[in-house]
């Protein structure tokens, strides 16, 4: 009776199993930046599992990522599986809050005949709001950022800082949101924060070796800043990351472009 019960449990964990993997192989295509590669395995993966929100909100994502290389006919094939993917994942799991980001943003993006939406798109911030107020705060200034609305958005990571003022996070948006406005002092200044605040998040470093070009001051305290993103860079090399190592190496080379060692790593990964 003990077989019988072991051997029927192994029966029904292998499609969990198998799906997992296809989920694995899609996240590793992803981060290739094969998109194609990944929405055949979502594919797969949502065909074994129906109901798996995650598998839809990723599909969305590998459909949406196809689109931007497509054709303008691909594009809005591709758009409508996207919108689709995405409701179809915050339907199974409404507390899935990727997935309704990501909507949140496709309405806000897209254009109003393939199902673009303000007013979806803030019904969605709402729903977030429940759950995340910092993200929400995050979603409603990037549907303002859409409407070309700096201050609302502003204002929204403002009050994000507001809400969470030891967050690395938290002032890094608020400074990216002065970029956009080319006040590059205030985001210099909400860069500095975020590095008092919370010294281990490594995107921090990113943003000052930023700064110190944007503001041309600090050079030094930039390069340095640099030089630990791309230690970042490296982790990512050696845990096999080749895409996101890439991007790191990428940032930094293009922000101080006479690093040979830089130069060099980007050259292994790519």
């Amino acid at each position: 009776m003990r077989t019988i019960v072991a051997v029927f449990a192994v029966v029904i964990a292998l499609p969990l199993l198998a799906q997992t993997s296809l989920i694995d192989q899609g996240r590793a295509a992803m981060s290739r930046n094969d998109a194609d590669a990944a929405a055949t395995l979502f594919e797969k993966a949502v065909a074994q599992n129906p109901k798996s929100a995650e598998a839809h909100y990723l599909l969305g994502t590998a459909y949406g990522s196809q689109a931007q290389k497509a054709s303008i006919f691909g594009q809005a094939s591709l758009a409508g599986k996207t919108k689709d993917e995405f409701e179809k994942a915050v339907a199974l799991d409404p507390n899935l809050l990727d997935a309704r980001m990501g909507l949140l943003q496709y309405y806000a993006m897209a254009p109003g005949i393939i199902g673009g939406s303000f007013e979806k798109a803030f019904a969605q911030a709402e729903e977030i709001k429940k759950h995340d107020p910092l993200m929400a705060h995050r979603a409603a200034a990037f549907i303002y950022t859409q409407q070309k609305k700096p201050e609302q958005a502003r204002n929204e990571y403002l009050a994000e800082v507001r809400e969470a003022p030891k967050s690395a996070r938290s002032h890094i948006d608020l400074g990216v949101s002065y970029i956009i406005e080319k006040n590059f002092k205030a985001a210099a200044d909400e860069f500095e924060t975020a590095f008092k605040v919370e010294p281990t998040y490594m995107p921090v470093y990113f943003r000052l070796g930023q700064s110190a070009v944007l503001t041309n001051s600090n050079f030094a305290y930039g390069e340095e800043a640099l030089r630990k993103y791309y230690w970042l860079g490296q982790i990512f090399e050696k845990q096999g990351k080749k895409a996101e190592a890439k991007a790191s190496f990428a940032t930094s080379l293009k922000l101080n472009p006479n690093q040979k060692d830089v130069a060099e790593a980007l050259k292994r990964v790519s």
